[in-house]
C-alpha cells in the first residue's frame, strides 16, 4: 500500500495535505493494530511485514506535516 500518484501530485501542488496526513495516520493505527494481532499469534514475518508498513505510513505522515507547514502559515497570513 502507497499513496497513489495522484495524491502525491495534490500534495505537491500542497493541496489536500490535511486529509492525506489523517489518512497516513489511519494507516498507520490500523496496520499497528494487524502487528498486534499477528505478535499476539506468534507470526512474527506478519508481525514484522505490518509494522514496517505501518512505520512508513508514520513517515510519510510526518514528510507530510513538514510540508502543510508553510502552507498552514501562508493560510494564517491572508
Amino acid at each position: 500500500m502507497t499513496l497513489a500518484s495522484v495524491d502525491i501530485d495534490a500534495a505537491c501542488r500542497g493541496e489536500r495535505i490535511e486529509s492525506l496526513i489523517t489518512r497516513c495516520f489511519d494507516e498507520h493505527l490500523e496496520l499497528s493494530d494487524l502487528a498486534g494481532e499477528a505478535a499476539d499469534a506468534d507470526d512474527l514475518a506478519t508481525h514484522d511485514f505490518y509494522s514496517q508498513e505501518a512505520s512508513a505510513w508514520r513517515s510519510t505522515a510526518q514528510v507530510l506535516r513538514r510540508m502543510a507547514t508553510p502552507a498552514r502559515a501562508h493560510a494564517g497570513a491572508a
